[in-house]
């Protein structure tokens, strides 16, 4: 194991396909990790300080490995200490230059052994200054009585809605793809997310402030601090200029 340290009515129809139809784009692939270095020297290149990522808090093992040999295992602990208010045991992930209309596709798989004993925001997308520092987006795991849910929100940490629940599956690996239509404005604004290839939201959301560079960070968030352990495993991010990229066999063109 190896370990490198990183610092539908019809009016409604007519407004979804003219926010989906495709500008022509070369396919290209924007950033791509699976850790099959054996280490995290492929984040290095994202230009983002990790945060807590010593190697007691985020390990490249081959337990469980989604495709190839390597997974990336994080691990959060109470002495994982951000800040006050915030825990955090993430890596740094590829920035994207946003500008209003513009689009975002992304996928990752994820996997847990164990259920999660509290909240744990795995994934955001957060802009950085000007004019401020800007969480929009957010997915978390968390704790439902005999079961685990993942979800998805808007505004800081989910704040401004929960649009998308669902079970989430211990023991195995889970496949997630998002298409972002970045927008202030909240009906121009769209995210479509798949969950394990199946098409679970398609809606207006606001997805942006006034920023104009949008970074995510991998890993595990709490906020209030908790005193539980908790990993979570990702593998084979890949962050593309179309649809096709990063869930293979589905296009920009397909209809809501």
């Amino acid at each position: 194991m190896l370990f490198k340290r990183l610092c539908a009515k019809p009016a409604a129809m007519i407004f979804w396909l003219a926010i989906w139809i495709p500008v022509t784009t070369q396919a290209e692939i924007l950033f791509q990790a699976d850790f099959e270095t054996g280490d995290l020297s492929q984040w290095e290149t994202t230009g983002i300080n990790s945060v807590n990522a010593t190697e007691d808090n985020v390990q490249v093992v081959t337990d469980v490995g989604q495709q190839g040999k390597y997974a990336a295992k994080f691990t959060i602990r109470p002495e994982a200490i951000f800040n006050p208010r915030q825990l955090r045991v993430q890596v740094g992930g590829p920035k994207v230059q946003v500008e209003e209309g513009s689009d975002t596709f992304m996928s990752f798989y994820l996997y847990m052994n164990e259920a999660p004993k509290d909240r744990d925001n795995f994934f955001y997308w957060e802009g950085q200054p000007p004019p401020r520092w800007n969480n929009v987006m957010t997915w978390w795991v968390e704790p439902d009585q005999d079961r685990t849910l993942i979800k998805f929100g808007t505004g800081n940490l989910g704040r401004d809605g929960v649009h998308w629940n669902a079970d989430f599956e211990i023991g195995k690996w889970h496949h997630l793809a998002m298409h972002i239509h970045w927008s202030e404005d909240p009906q121009k604004g769209a995210i479509r997310l798949w969950f394990d290839g199946v098409k679970v939201l398609e809606k207006n959301v606001k997805t942006k402030g006034g920023e104009a560079v949008y970074f995510c960070q991998p890993g595990i968030h709490r906020s209030p601090h908790r005193d539980s352990i908790d990993s979570i495993y990702f593998d084979h991010f890949i962050l593309a200029s179309t649809l096709e990229e990063v869930l293979p066999g589905t296009t920009n063109q397909d209809s809501p």
